[in-house]
């Protein structure tokens, strides 16, 4: 048993655990690991670092690209996510005031703009299989250009049909920035490196969900809500051209082999269990490839990458329902969304009642919330790569993805804000104490949410994108449904009431990293034993 997790029993080389460092610490001494002399690995700081996956000698692989590249890559699609976060709760603050220019309920309302979320639930799974069927670049060049036309239908949308069918097409433009983007981080960074890109993209997320609130609540009382998208029609037009000329074709079939080591203890001197590094990809009698030129990757069509029909590819999530990193992902990260994103729905009938604010004053609270993604992002950005190094380290350099999930502790951060925000409405407490446990909640979000997401990616590889699909269509259903009563809900049993009810939802949801972590092992063990479900998932298991 390492650090809690438990040993699986049936296979000696269980994928996904991996040899990090070429050095670890035993009994308070440095010591070099022999296995990892023929190995890749990082440069500078990270020259001690076994880079997994094991890069190709082929130029056009993207583990390969340059730095430059990569980033460019990266901060394009994160900017995309940031814009992506902003149009779902934009016009929560003004919810109370078009409920009385439509003379609808306010749930009628929050119904009407939550179609946003019907849409990214149903095209969620079908983006999936339309980027392992045709690539990355496209779908991401199509759903921000969905993204873009729509915003302008919805500024020009006369009544509530036509804003429920513009943003019904959002939701579909939006649902590649949602899940896509984990499978990309895959595709172009090395173990040691996701973590903090991880990070950023939760980040960037969250910017969006707190910031796009807190500017459409001064256009919505200042000049009014269409205003609000012709507005962020501009930045979207611009990210069209970002992911037209930066986001290159990330797919890349790499033929994979394993390299196992073995580690000896140094105790008794007896040969203990084979560790695998099964995340080290090898490539093998590649040809000398030319470096593609800038002009010739900006081409929109690639061809294909499957031979499969796109049906059978859309049915691939499904046997995935049959792993329990689903149902920790769902929990841990999809529901926590869930939680989190009633806050801003539901913002506007709370701080009317309890404080009675302005659509500005109402956007003004998203504040406590960029402060909290903020922190989040200082603080576990670089600890998120650096922590697992350290641990592996001592582990004696191998690497073990159920590490990632020390960092969930966090979500009780998001249990503290609801419980406390609860009892201090209960109090009178001031509305500064409402923004710091928004802030609490924030932190929560990114800090665990990005943990879960890297863990996906180190446990599932290529295929964790499907599991992120099902997660994501579950998450959006939920809160799809949700927007029907949330606000009646508010209004009916109380602020108080509401809050506990999500502190203990979420309290529910960290419970599921606990198992998690003890039996990830074993989880990953039963993956690499059924194949014939979890279709291409890992290298073939060696008992």
């Amino acid at each position: 048993m390492v650090f809690g997790i438990l040993e699986d029993r049936y296979l000696e080389k269980v994928p996904g655990t991996g040899l990090l460092s070429d050095q670890g610490i035993v009994h308070g001494h440095e010591v070099v690991i022999d296995e990892a002399k023929d190995l890749k690995r990082g440069t500078g700081k990270y020259a001690h670092v076994v880079l997994i996956p094991q890069p190709s000698d082929d130029p056009r692989d993207p583990l390969n690209w340059p730095r430059w590249k990569k980033e460019a890559c990266f901060w394009t699609l994160a900017f995309a996510a940031s814009l992506d976060g902003a149009l779902s709760p934009m016009v929560g603050p003004g919810y109370v005031l078009l409920a009385k220019q439509f003379n609808v309920s306010v749930d009628n309302i929050t119904s009407s703009f939550g179609f946003i979320l019907l849409g990214l639930g149903i095209f969620m799974l079908a983006q999936n299989a339309l980027a392992v069927k045709f690539g990355h670049r496209i779908v991401y060049l199509a759903s921000v250009s969905l993204m873009f036309i729509s915003c302008i239908w919805c500024a020009l949308s006369p009544n509530l049909a036509s804003i429920r069918a513009s943003r019904l097409f959002q939701g579909f433009g939006m649902s590649a920035l949602q899940s896509l983007v984990a499978s990309t981080l895959e595709q172009i960074y090395y173990v040691h490196e996701r973590g903090s890109r991880s990070v950023i993209w939760s980040f960037a997320i969250m910017a969006g969900i707190t910031l796009g609130p807190l500017i459409c609540s001064y256009v919505i009382e200042n000049l009014s809500w269409e205003f609000g998208f012709w507005f962020v029609s501009i930045p979207l037009g611009m990210t069209v051209l970002g992911v037209f000329f930066f986001v290159p074709e990330t797919t890349f079939k790499r033929q994979e082999s394993s390299r196992a080591f073995k580690r000896h203890n140094s105790d008794n001197g007896s040969l203990e269990k084979s560790a695998v590094a099964s995340d080290v990809e090898s490539i093998s009698d590649v040809s000398q490839q030319a470096t593609p030129s800038y002009l010739s990757q900006l081409k929109i069509w690639h061809g294909t990458f499957s031979d499969e029909s796109i049906w059978r590819i859309a049915l691939r999530p499904f046997p995935f329902l049959l792993s329990p990193v689903t149902y920790f992902l769902f929990l841990s990260h999809g529901m926590q969304t869930v939680w989190l994103s009633l806050v801003p729905l539901c913002s506007s009938t709370i701080f009317t009642l309890e404080y009675n604010f302005t659509a500005s004053q109402i956007g003004l609270t998203n504040l406590g919330g960029i402060v909290g993604i903020v922190l989040a992002m200082l603080v576990t950005g670089p600890l998120n790569d650096w922590g697992v190094v350290w641990i592996a380290r001592r582990n004696r350099g191998i690497y073990e993805p159920e590490f990632r999930l020390i960092f969930m502790i966090s979500m009780l951060f998001g249990v503290f804000g609801y419980v406390g925000w609860a009892v201090g409405n209960d109090h009178g407490m001031p509305w500064i104490g409402a923004v710091a446990c928004i802030t609490m909640l924030n932190f929560s979000m990114v800090v665990s949410g990005s943990a879960a997401v890297t863990y996906l990616l180190d446990t599932h590889g290529p295929n964790a994108l499907h599991i992120l699909a099902l997660s994501n269509f579950g998450k959006n259903m939920v809160l799809y449904g949700s927007t029907f009563f949330a606000n009646g809900m508010v209004l009916s049993r109380g602020v108080k009431v509401s809050l506990l009810i999500l502190g203990a939802c979420q309290a529910f949801c960290w419970l599921a990293s606990i198992p998690m972590y003890i039996f990830g092992k074993r989880v990953r063990s039963f993956i690499a034993r059924h194949p014939h479900i979890f279709r291409g998932e890992l290298p073939p298991a060696t008992k």
